[in-house]
């Protein structure tokens, strides 16, 4: 059983509580701007299930395979809670080692880059993370079945979508025993003495066991993001930033063993001859904000919405679809995220590259159908969509320059 899936609704009724719970003590830790990029990495990382990427499964199922393992049956109670708890510890490593190795952190940077800490953080997650099923093949070898391992395993992750909050302070001895809200505070701060500290999911007993817990001081408060900041809402920059900044620097070293090594050691090594650059933590008071008139915001919210609801439908209806129509939404689905994330940073190109987007959708009745059958309702929900964005982005546009913002780029608020 998927428990993500079931669980979405209460992510959304969470989030919309926290809101009103921070207005209401004038605590907000919402920004639009955040919040809307982190659900963007999210919705993002849902919606590659359309790509069919199996090399998981196919190596799982080979290893297990070659090995003759035979699986076992989950007939007691008690079969569910060790599965969860091996679940659980396999997890922390992966986890771990996500910090500890660049190929990994590549990966996983993408869920720590904000520079907020609420429900929607928990929500922004990567979408390039093709390594870290290696650290569940024991369970795998050892005969779990693959229902209870996406059972468990979506299980754990459900549990660590409440600890991204900082409204619930401490809770005695739960913080001793489990991951809790204040645990993770410390996991997701760069501050540095709680960088690389407290990885895991659902008990924080392995962090206390393997000497990576630090608990959380009230003399110290957290910093969140990560120490050279992203500064930027584009969810495919997101992903590809610390991979991209690897590959530069493997490029870079001048040894060629470096090359190789830089992949294995942790973000903060840097090949012999490459001096680092320093780290921004001084200037963490500064969070990336770019300025946007509440016209943009409106319309970044609209957008986030009809993103979600073509996400959900595309994934539903991927297999009623040719495979070139599939690929051709998926690809017009991850563009109209680089145009969000050129409203939130107000970048003076957003109604250029915004018209363009707007066309490509009034013309779906041109390519799409050529691409599949049975394409009518996808055609006509593009076309409405279209000309709303069309007549939004020309009441924008005078709106805007009306008021001042005109074609600026926003800049960082302190």
């Amino acid at each position: 059983m998927d428990f993500v899936e079931l669980a979405v609704p209460f992510f959304i009724l969470a989030m919309a509580v926290e809101v009103a719970y921070g207005a209401w003590r004038n605590n907000q830790t919402y920004r639009l701007n955040d919040a809307v990029a982190s659900l963007m990495m999210g919705s993002l990382s849902q919606l590659m299930s359309v790509l069919r990427l199996s090399f998981a499964a196919v190596v799982l199922a080979g290893a297990v395979e070659m090995a003759g393992v035979v699986a076992w049956t989950p007939d007691a109670w008690w079969h569910w809670i060790l599965a969860f708890i091996g679940y659980d510890f396999c997890y922390y490593w992966k986890h771990r080692f996500g910090h500890e190795w660049r190929i990994m952190w590549a990966s996983h940077s993408a869920h720590h880059q904000s520079e907020a800490y609420n429900l929607s953080t928990a929500l922004r997650q990567t979408s390039t993370d093709y390594i870290g099923f290696v650290f569940y093949l024991p369970m795998y070898l050892l005969g779990t079945p693959a229902y209870v391992m996406i059972s468990v395993g979506t299980l754990n992750l459900v549990y660590q979508f409440w600890v991204h909050t900082e409204h619930v302070k401490r809770l005695g001895i739960f913080d001793y025993i489990l991951v809790t809200p204040s645990n993770h505070r410390v996991h997701h701060a760069k501050n540095p003495s709680y960088i690389d500290k407290n990885y895991g999911g659902f008990l924080i007993l392995w962090d206390r066991l393997f000497g990576t817990f630090c608990d959380e001081r009230d003399d110290e408060k957290p910093v969140f993001g990560i120490t050279h900041g992203l500064r930027s809402w584009n969810p495919l920059w997101a992903n590809a930033a610390v991979w991209w900044q690897t590959l530069v620097l493997a490029v870079q070293a001048p040894r060629w063993r470096d090359k190789a090594v830089i992949w294995f050691k942790g973000p903060r090594w840097f090949p012999q001859g490459i001096e680092p650059t320093p780290d921004d933590a001084a200037d963490s008071a500064l969070k990336y904000d770019p300025k946007a008139p509440s016209s943009s915001k409106a319309y970044v919210f609209l957008q986030y919405w009809v993103l979600t609801a073509m996400g959900f439908a595309l994934v539903s209806a991927q297999d009623l679809l040719a495979r070139p129509a599939v690929l051709a939404l998926f690809a017009l689905l991850v563009g109209s995220m680089f145009v969000v994330s050129l409203w939130l940073e107000h970048r003076p190109q957003r109604f250029i590259v915004d018209t363009v987007r707007a066309l490509i959708m009034l013309g779906a009745g041109a390519w799409l159908p050529l691409l599949s059958p049975n394409t009518e309702s996808w055609v006509l929900g593009l076309q409405a969509l279209g000309t709303l964005y069309l007549l939004l982005i020309m009441g924008a546009y005078i709106l805007q320059r009306a008021t001042g913002f005109g074609l600026s780029t926003g800049q960082a608020e302190p």
